[in-house]
């Protein structure tokens, strides 16, 4: 699997980091990888690298944790994240190295697997979200829903009419206007609904997925994209039903419905030297810094009151 995007930060000049000597714990120096699944990007984007720990222009604070009767106080002046298309191949090396642990962990965007939690552990149970297939309201799909062989052949640009995924045509024609979440470049979109990373011909690609078109009325759109982003339409939009349900924040948080999916960061189960590296790391992205970031993404966090839900 190829890594589409690498987020490298600069390393922080000693002189930025410098603390007064006379501190208690010295501080230790800790570098940290994580892996970003394409389909959760656009929530954590680069949240867990040094330019969002120790944001240039502040006072550099160092996390501290206690492991195993220790204090130990870190300054991660090189925490870098990679991109990727899923998580499958990382969670797979990280398994194969597990004798040899580092300071790594993956935003896994689904349940780990029984084999997989011989080794791994959620860390963080951090978010939920969903995939949806979004038109306009009053479309007819809203009422007629589609299957979910349809709607994978509609993300997967195969079903071009509305007809062919059962829906009768709306009034702006049959033809479906397919609109993919992700930026496009190199034809890369997020992955969804069991359609792959690659723009189909003719599909565009949209941050939202589509979503602002088919909120202004456009019946041929239909916007494949996410829960987080699409919720906030819902006065002008339409999650469609697929094999039988649509979404909501109830049976998205509680993940009983099918396309609802977890967000939590994982690690392996016994990291040996670098447990107070992972704890330090780990308190930070439950921390407030990080929290806000996503927040301000539109991360549904599991631990908030969603915007608009019901108390």
């Amino acid at each position: 699997m190829s890594t589409r995007l690498m987020r490298w930060p600069a390393l922080i000049v000693a002189a930025v980091l410098a603390l007064p000597a006379a501190a208690s714990a010295r501080p230790q120096s800790a570098f940290f990888n994580s892996i970003i699944p394409s389909r959760v990007d656009h929530l954590i984007g680069f949240t867990p690298t040094t330019f969002a720990i120790h944001p240039i222009g502040q006072r550099v604070v160092p996390i501290t944790v206690r492991v195993g009767g220790r204090r130990y106080r870190f300054i991660f002046d090189n925490a870098a994240a990679v991109v990727g298309p899923s998580s499958g191949l990382y969670l797979k090396n990280m398994i194969r190295n597990r004798r040899y642990p580092s300071p790594q962990g993956i935003f896994l965007d689904r349940r780990l697997t029984r084999k997989e939690r011989r080794y791994l552990q959620v860390r963080l149970d951090l978010a939920r979200d969903a995939d949806v297939l979004v038109v306009t309201r009053d479309h007819p799909a809203c009422a007629a829903g589609v299957s979910r062989a349809a709607a994978r052949g509609i993300a997967a640009g195969t079903i071009r009419r509305w007809s062919a995924a059962g829906v009768p045509a709306p009034p702006g024609g049959d033809a479906i206007a397919l609109r993919r979440a992700g930026t496009g470049v190199d034809r890369f979109v997020e992955p969804r609904f069991g359609a792959g990373t690659r723009l189909p011909s003719g599909a565009k690609a949209a941050y939202d997925g589509g979503l602002s078109e088919a909120a202004s009325g456009n019946s041929q759109v239909a916007a494949v994209t996410s829960w987080s982003r699409a919720r906030s339409y819902q006065s002008s939009t339409c999650a469609v039903p697929v094999g039988g349900s649509a979404p909501t924040d109830a049976s998205v948080r509680s993940l009983s419905h099918r396309d609802a999916y977890p967000i939590s960061f994982v690690m392996l189960k016994r990291l040996r030297d670098v447990r107070p590296i992972a704890a330090a790391f780990v308190k930070y992205l439950a921390g407030p810094r990080a929290t806000e970031s996503f927040r301000k993404r539109g991360m549904l966090l599991v631990k908030d009151r969603w915007p608009g839900e019901p108390g």
